[in-house]
C-alpha cells in the first residue's frame, strides 16, 4: 500500500462507535425503539456540536441572503426562465404541462409543479412581473442546498473542512447565479445532494438491514431528480453504474437496487403520461431532447453550429465575475482525478491484512465489498470515501462526453460545480497534514477563492442588469397594443403579448410588417445571439430615434427605435407613418 492511498484513506472521518441493534435482547417501547434507530442517524450532542450546527445554519442563512439581495435587479431575463415561468402557470391554471398552450414534455414537470405552488394568480400571457415573481421560490433551496453539501461532506471530513465546503458553496458566484433565477438546477440538486446524502448514511452501518431504508430512501431521490431535470441522470445514474461494475462504494446487488427505484420513479411519472393519452407528445420531445444531450443535433449552447459564441470566449468574457468558481472547478477536477488514480492503484494491488500507522484498511481505499459478509462493510470510513469517489467518476464521466461529444451549454458545469465544493472540503482535509509551508499555501488559495467569490457576487449584485424589466413595461404603458414591433432580440417576443412582433432581420422586413417600432440589443448582437446584426443596428442607430433605453451587463443597451421618426438629415422615411409617436429620450 503506498503512502499516497494511505494518506486518502485518512481524510475520512472517524465514526462515534455505533451499538449493536440485537434483536434478541427483550423488546422495547415504541418510544425507546424510535430513539434508538434515531441516534442512529442523529448524532448525540457532543462538545463542539453545537457551534458545529449553529454554524451550518448560519452558512444557510447567508447563502439565502447572498442569493436573495437585489435577486430581481440582478440578473437580466433570461429566455428559459420565461418558458419554465409559463409552464408552472399553465399546472397553476390546472391545464397540466403545457409551454404556450402546446403539451411541453422536454422537462419532466417536478419543478414546475413546485414554481406553481408560487403562482398565486395565473395569468392568460406571461409577462416581466410574472416571470420574475417566481425567482424568491428559488431561495428555499439555497438554504437546503447549503446544509445538504455540508452534511454529504461531513460523512467524509471533519467538521470545519465540511463547513468550508458549505461555504464555498454558499459565495460560489456560478452556483448563486443558477440559484437565484427560474431554472431547474437548484431543484435538482436538492434532490441528488438528498440521494448521496442517503447513500453516505447507508454505507455506514453495520448490517444490511440497517443500511436498506437508506438506499430506497437514496433511490426515490435520484428518481425525483431525474423526474425534476433528466439530464440529472448523468450525475445519478453514471455513478451507480460505475459502482455495479467495479464493486466499490456498494454491492453490486444494492446499487442495481437503488438504480431501479430511479428508473422506477421515472416510470411512474411515463406512466401518468401514458393514461393521459399524451404518450406522443412524450415521445417526440423526449427522444429530440436525447439527441441533444447526446450531441445528435446541437441546436444551442457553445457547440452548436449557429453563430453563439464560443466556449473559450465566454470563458474569457465571464473571467471578471467567475474567475474564482473556475479555478474551484478546475482544481477540484485535479483532485477528484487524483482520488480516482489512487483508488484504481489500490484496487489493483495485492489485499493484505495488516494494519500499520500508515496503512489502509484491508483492500486499499476503494476496498470491494464481499456480498455474503452481513456485515457489509469492515470500515465504514473506508465505503464512504469509495461512494464519494463513485460519484466524482460519474460526475466527470458524464461531463467529459458532454464536452467532446455532447451539447454542451453553460447550466451543464452547474452539475460539476456543485460536487466541486465537495472536493473542496476531501482536498482542505488533506492539505492538513502536509508540511506547514504546503498548508500556508493552500490556506493563502483558500481564502483568495473566497476573496474571489465575494468579489464576483459583489459586482453581479450590486449593479443593475433588468433592462427588460425596465423598457418593457414602458412599452405597455406608451404603445397603442395594435402597434407591430420588429425584434433584434429573442426574449421580448414572449413577454409582449398584444403586441405584433417579428423577427428584425432587415428594415426591409420591417416595412413589409408595417412595424412601428423596434427594440435591439447591442450586447446580443455583438455576441451573435440576436436577430439583428450589429451592422443592422448601426444602420438603425444612423437613421432612427432612440426613444426608451436601458444598460445592463447582459442585454448591453436596450434600445427601443421609432421607426415612424427618421432623424433630421438621414434620408431614412417612415416606416409605418403613425401620430402616435412617443417622446424622444435620447440614447442610452
Amino acid at each position: 500500500m503506498s503512502d499516497s492511498s494511505s494518506s486518502v484513506v485518512r481524510l475520512v472521518r472517524r465514526p462515534a462507535q455505533q451499538s449493536t441493534y440485537d434483536d434478541a435482547a427483550p423488546r422495547a417501547s415504541l418510544t425507546d425503539r424510535l430513539a434508538r434507530r434515531l441516534g442512529r442517524i442523529v448524532p448525540v450532542a457532543r462538545p463542539g456540536q453545537t457551534v458545529y450546527v449553529v454554524g451550518a445554519i448560519v452558512l444557510a442563512v447567508l447563502a439565502v441572503g447572498l442569493r436573495a439581495y437585489h435577486q430581481l435587479q440582478s440578473y437580466e431575463l433570461f429566455m428559459d426562465e420565461v418558458q419554465y415561468a409559463d409552464v408552472a402557470n399553465a399546472f397553476a391554471g390546472g391545464r397540466g404541462p403545457q409551454l404556450w398552450d402546446e403539451p411541453f414534455y422536454l422537462h419532466p414537470p417536478l419543478a414546475f409543479l413546485f414554481f406553481s405552488l408560487f403562482v398565486t394568480h395565473p395569468v392568460n400571457d406571461m409577462t416581466v412581473g410574472a416571470v420574475l415573481s417566481l425567482r424568491p421560490a428559488l431561495l428555499i433551496f439555497g438554504f437546503v442546498n447549503t446544509l445538504l453539501v455540508v452534511a454529504v461532506t461531513r460523512r467524509v471530513v471533519g467538521r470545519w473542512a465540511s463547513l468550508i465546503a458549505g461555504l464555498v458553496y454558499a459565495l460560489d458566484a456560478f452556483v448563486v447565479r443558477f440559484d437565484s433565477r427560474v431554472m431547474l438546477e437548484a431543484p435538482m440538486m436538492f434532490s441528488v445532494l438528498a440521494g448521496v446524502l442517503c447513500l453516505l448514511v447507508a454505507v455506514e452501518r453495520e448490517t444490511v438491514r440497517a443500511r436498506r431504508g437508506f438506499l430506497v430512501a437514496a433511490g426515490l431521490f435520484f428518481g425525483l431528480a431525474v423526474a425534476t431535470k433528466s439530464t440529472s441522470g448523468l450525475i445519478t445514474a453514471v455513478p451507480l453504474m460505475i459502482m455495479i461494475v467495479t464493486g466499490w462504494g456498494l454491492r453490486r446487488r444494492e446499487a442495481c437496487g437503488v438504480l431501479g427505484l430511479l428508473f422506477g420513479v421515472y416510470g411512474v411519472y411515463v406512466l401518468i403520461v401514458l393514461l393521459s393519452g399524451n404518450i406522443s407528445f412524450w415521445f417526440d420531445q423526449t427522444l429530440a431532447g436525447t439527441f441533444r444531450a447526446i450531441g445528435l443535433i446541437k441546436e444551442t449552447g457553445f457547440t452548436s453550429k449557429s453563430n453563439s459564441p464560443g466556449f473559450a470566449s465566454r470563458i474569457l468574457a465571464n473571467l471578471s465575475l467567475f474567475a474564482s468558481s473556475y479555478a474551484l472547478i478546475g482544481v477540484a477536477v485535479c483532485y477528484a482525478l487524483y482520488l480516482l488514480f489512487i483508488g484504481w492503484r489500490t484496487l489493483r494491488g495485492p489485499r493484505t491484512g495488516k494494519r500499520g500507522a500508515h496503512a489502509a484498511p484491508p483492500g486499499g481505499a476503494h476496498a470491494r465489498i464481499r456480498a455474503g459478509d452481513p456485515r457489509v462493510s469492515g470500515d465504514p470510513r473506508e465505503a464512504t470515501l469509495s461512494l464519494v469517489t463513485c460519484w466524482l467518476a460519474g460526475v466527470l464521466a458524464a461531463i467529459m462526453y458532454t464536452g467532446a461529444l455532447g451539447e454542451v451549454e453553460e447550466q451543464t458545469f452547474y452539475l460539476l460545480a456543485v460536487p466541486s465544493t465537495v472536493v473542496i472540503g476531501l482536498l482542505v482535509t488533506q492539505a492538513g497534514r502536509w508540511a506547514p509551508p504546503w498548508r500556508v499555501v493552500v490556506g493563502v488559495a483558500v481564502v483568495a477563492l473566497f476573496a474571489g467569490s465575494l468579489w464576483g457576487w459583489w459586482q453581479v449584485h450590486t449593479t443593475r442588469d433588468d433592462g427588460y424589466e425596465r423598457v418593457i413595461p414602458q412599452v405597455f404603458a406608451q404603445v397603442d397594443h395594435s402597434a407591430q414591433i420588429c425584434l433584434g432580440e429573442q426574449t421580448a417576443q414572449f413577454i409582449m403579448p398584444g403586441f405584433g412582433v417579428h423577427k428584425l432581420t432587415s428594415l426591409d422586413i420591417a416595412r413589409r410588417n408595417g412595424c412601428s417600432y423596434a427594440i435591439v440589443s447591442t450586447a446580443l448582437s455583438n455576441q451573435g445571439l440576436a436577430n439583428s446584426t450589429t451592422d443592422l443596428n448601426a444602420e438603425i442607430a444612423h437613421d432612427y430615434p432612440v426613444v426608451l433605453s436601458a444598460h445592463g451587463r447582459t442585454s448591453g443597451d436596450l434600445l427601443v427605435y421609432d421607426l415612424n421618426r427618421p432623424l433630421p438629415g438621414s434620408g431614412a422615411s417612415a416606416i409605418a407613418p403613425d401620430d402616435r409617436s412617443l417622446p424622444l429620450t435620447g440614447p442610452a
